[in-house]
């Protein structure tokens, strides 16, 4: 009776196994993060890697970003590009009915970014899998610190524009040691790109000399832009100073000159 139990309990497990496992999703082959740096960009490839371990009736392929329909295949019936999204999305294949299905996302831009689901359905089962991208833009971007000596203190002021998307910055030294951040700003600008800027101030007890960072950080994600400044003894650097210089050395060529 333990024997005809377990017979059966194996039989329905297999059975249930291999039902379960009649589709199989491996993974989006993919980029995470696209930074653009000029114009010349290349379509961005999204593969879809999946295994239909039995025969199957129907097979339908459908691709959406952020949960809008961008393409699909229809086993018998081949590839599509869903007409709203068509200069944007292509297949990846150049065969209509190849199952594979993967897409191409053309002229990559900031509206590229989303989340981007495979959705694999046969007459037994459907699965699905997510795969975020993210761009990152910054053509013409430009990125400054400046600094100015008041006192005993050095003000650093960082500024970035034209990137996306929304920076955050944080001002350092060159050690890496954080320095806080007293006011900051950030600006959405008409093509969806940013501007943002920050200002941190340190103690300065003398006059050597410091390097200091900005670094413009996106969302955590594994990039990020850093600008640089040196800030020594002002005594030769303001233009105040410059002036006078060049003063004393004309008025001594000069006496020189009326001298002999």
């Amino acid at each position: 009776m333990n024997w005809l139990l377990v017979s059966v309990i194996t039989v329905l497990t297999v059975a249930l196994f291999k039902e379960v496992n009649c589709l199989v999703l491996t993974e989006i082959e993919g980029p995470s993060l696209v930074v653009i740096e000029d114009e010349n960009v290349d379509s961005i490839p999204m593969n879809c890697h999946f295994k239909v371990e039995e025969e199957s009736n129907s097979l339908v392929v459908k691709w959406t970003k952020d949960n809008k329909v961008v393409f699909q295949y229809i086993k018998g019936h081949g590839a599509n590009v869903i007409p709203e999204f068509r200069g944007e999305v292509k297949s990846l294949s150049s065969d209509p009915n190849d199952e594979e299905s993967g897409i191409l996302l053309l002229n990559p831009t900031i509206e590229t970014s989303g989340t981007y689901k495979c959705n694999i359905q046969t007459d037994k089962k459907t699965i699905s899998m997510d795969k975020e991208l993210h761009i990152i833009d910054i053509q013409n971007y430009t990125h400054t610190l400046q600094h100015k000596r008041i006192q005993n203190e050095t003000h650093l002021e960082c500024e970035i524009a034209n990137v996306y998307p929304k920076p955050t910055l944080a001002i350092q030294t060159f050690n890496g040691e954080q320095i806080q951040i007293i006011a900051s700003d950030v600006n959405l600008l008409d093509d969806g790109k940013y501007q943002a800027s920050a200002i941190a101030v340190i103690r300065t007890e003398d006059d050597s000399t410091d390097e200091y960072q900005c670094v413009s950080m996106f969302n955590g994600l594994s990039f990020n832009l850093t600008t640089n400044i040196i800030s020594g003894s002002m005594s030769f650097r303001r233009p105040e100073w410059s002036h006078l210089l060049l003063t004393v050395l004309i008025a001594l060529v000069t006496y020189e000159k009326f001298s002999y």
